[in-house]
């Protein structure tokens, strides 16, 4: 049925007389169209708020009102260019009213605007609360570098040393009211595996979407850090005695403790008794124990663990 009446339709506007009335009628309706538009109508339009005047040595801080709608009576003609085309209303800052650290513009103030810069359009009502502006001072901040490196290693295989970070502070400038509140920033998240070499790279910082319209001293840093193969090495340290009264003399047993290190192989050979220093402390002996807890107090810096394997020794106590 509906395929019939689209046949019935198309033989219909090849006929000459019902194209000259169907041209008529389209020149008709745009006759129609451009009469109503001729018209004098009330109805709302959106502006742009720009703002001008700032001073160089000032930022606007928060976020001000960007746009605002308002009630005009005017021809259809322009209220339909004013809708296709949204217009900008610039605001100066000696026009706004000043209190203490803030500015602001009453709804009255910006009808005076419109009317100065367009016009034809006779506002009717401002569909906004008033606009106010806080202004700011550029922050530069110095913050801390966080790496978010996450690394895999191969068997035996360790960092030397801490990841280095370089630069491992740096500075961000921008409006007081966002750099005051920034403790650090991180960098984007790096997957490393097996690893078994130094390494050396350039990491972008991760910088959320609400920080990017600062001034960041740079927007990448390097990571790097030294690895080496570890080994374990047993070594035995003597226990020296610590308090002791000078007219007593302690004995324990055993002599010597064993201490199990984890260190760089190519640190193994400074692995001795000399670097290492292991006490137990007088003060500790009680009635109600028959030994002392060994406690290690010195250890070199190459040294990643140390593990007493000898967890307590017996003890004898003279007077001399």
């Amino acid at each position: 049925m509906a395929g019939r009446f689209l046949e019935y339709i198309k033989s219909t506007l090849k006929k000459p007389k019902a194209t000259i009335f169907l041209m008529f009628l389209v020149v008709s309706f745009f006759i129609w169209f451009l009469i109503s538009l001729s018209d004098i109508y009330t109805s709302h339009i959106s502006f742009n708020l720009k703002y001008n005047g700032i001073p160089e040595d000032k930022l606007v801080l928060g976020n001000p009102k960007t746009s605002f709608e308002t009630n005009v009576e005017t021809s259809g003609f322009k209220i339909l260019g004013y809708r296709l085309f949204k217009r900008d209303l610039i605001v100066d800052l000696v026009d706004f009213h000043e209190n203490n650290d803030a500015y602001y513009m009453l709804p009255n103030d910006l009808e005076d605007a419109i009317r100065t810069q367009y016009k034809s359009l006779n506002v009717r009502r401002i569909n906004t609360d008033s606009v106010v502006l806080k202004l700011g001072v550029n922050q530069k901040k110095y913050i801390k570098v966080i790496p978010k490196t996450r690394l895999e290693f191969e068997n035996d295989y360790q960092l030397r040393d801490s990841i280095k970070v370089e630069p491992d502070s740096i500075w961000v400038r921008g409006p007081e009211d966002i750099v005051g509140k920034i403790i650090n920033i991180e960098t984007e998240v790096q997957n490393y595996k097996n690893v078994r070499n130094n390494f050396d790279y350039k990491s972008p910082l991760n910088i959320p979407d609400s920080l990017e319209e600062l001034e960041f001293e740079t927007k990448e840093v390097s990571i790097s850090g030294v690895v080496e193969r570890y080994s374990e090495k047993i070594i035995l340290v003597p226990v020296q005695i610590a308090n002791l009264p000078d007219d007593m003399s302690l004995k324990v047993y055993p002599e010597k403790v064993k201490l199990l290190c984890k260190a760089p192989i190519s640190e193994l050979k400074r692995v001795n008794e000399g670097a290492f220093k292991v006490i137990c402390d007088y003060n500790e002996i009680s009635s109600e124990s028959t030994f002392l807890i060994p406690k290690l107090v010195e250890e070199p810096k190459f040294v990643s663990s140390v593990k007493i394997l000898d967890k307590k020794v017996e003890y004898l106590v003279k007077k001399q």
